[in-house]
């Protein structure tokens, strides 16, 4: 379980380090996405007082940790059913927390 969990977190993380932090060039277009405009509507943050590579790595390691965590939760199960059932509902609230958490971090940094 706790294999399938790190295992898991590294393949999204590597994914998302080679496919959205390490391409610089890639940056604007990322400050558009809806991910960052949910940042700067609900918590007001400039996205232009950023460190954008950092930014990019928090981001990465959240969503990393909600689908590992959702990947481990469901892969306990063996209803199909239930799996999605499960899903869902550890998916919705942990990306609401973490978000959350990260939007007031990012607030408090940003003043």
């Amino acid at each position: 379980m706790l294999f399938g969990f790190i295992i898991s977190f590294l393949i999204v993380y590597l994914f998302y380090l080679f496919t959205v932090i390490l391409q610089t060039k890639r940056y604007d277009k990322f400050k558009k996405s809806n991910q960052v405009m949910y940042f700067v509507k609900k918590y007001k943050i400039d996205v232009n007082k950023l460190n954008m590579k950092k930014f990019t790595n928090i981001l990465g390691l959240a969503n990393s940790l909600i689908i590992s965590i959702a990947f481990t939760a469901t892969y306990l199960v063996d209803n199909l059913i239930l799996q999605l059932l499960i899903g869902l509902i550890i998916l919705i609230p942990l990306i609401f927390i973490i978000y959350s958490l990260i939007g007031n971090y990012l607030k408090r940094k940003c003043k």
